[in-house]
């Protein structure tokens, strides 16, 4: 059913069962999950500037070692600017079947990753999205 599944995270604690979530249905589908990671853009007075890429390459790194531990082909990709485009971007080149993604992360850079933007793929994406909120 799916050859190819978007996992994209910030790396958050959020993120965690949608990565599960996103795992298992590789897994399930033997299918290859791409991992992404946006490093998203911060406007200061001065200057635009972005966040360093070291968290970004942490939360691919997460998604590449569960899907390691589960035996699924992983992908991984970091990119910079608004961490919605990017996605859609990213589903736009044609290489992802579908999205699993984080929901409600309402705090910090959780909240910039998730709520708005997952809000945004739901809507914009051209392939099925799944959210999956997080967990107490």
């Amino acid at each position: 059913m799916y050859d190819d599944l978007l996992i994209p995270t910030d790396g958050s604690e959020n993120a965690l069962p949608a990565i599960e979530n996103g795992v298992t249905m590789a897994d399930q589908f033997e299918a290859t999950v791409h991992a992404l990671s946006v490093a998203p853009y911060v406007v200061t007075r001065d200057r635009i500037r972005y966040d360093p890429e070291e968290r970004a390459n942490r939360a691919v790194a997460e998604v590449e070692q569960q899907c390691q531990e589960h035996d699924v082909d992983v992908t991984t990709a970091v990119r910079r600017g608004d961490p919605a485009e990017e996605i859609l971007a990213y589903i736009d080149e044609g290489t992802v079947d579908a999205v699993i993604m984080g929901t409600h992360g309402r705090s910090g850079v959780g909240n910039v990753f998730f709520g708005n933007v997952a809000d945004r793929v739901v809507k914009n994406a051209a392939v099925p999205v799944t959210t999956v909120r997080p967990t107490d």
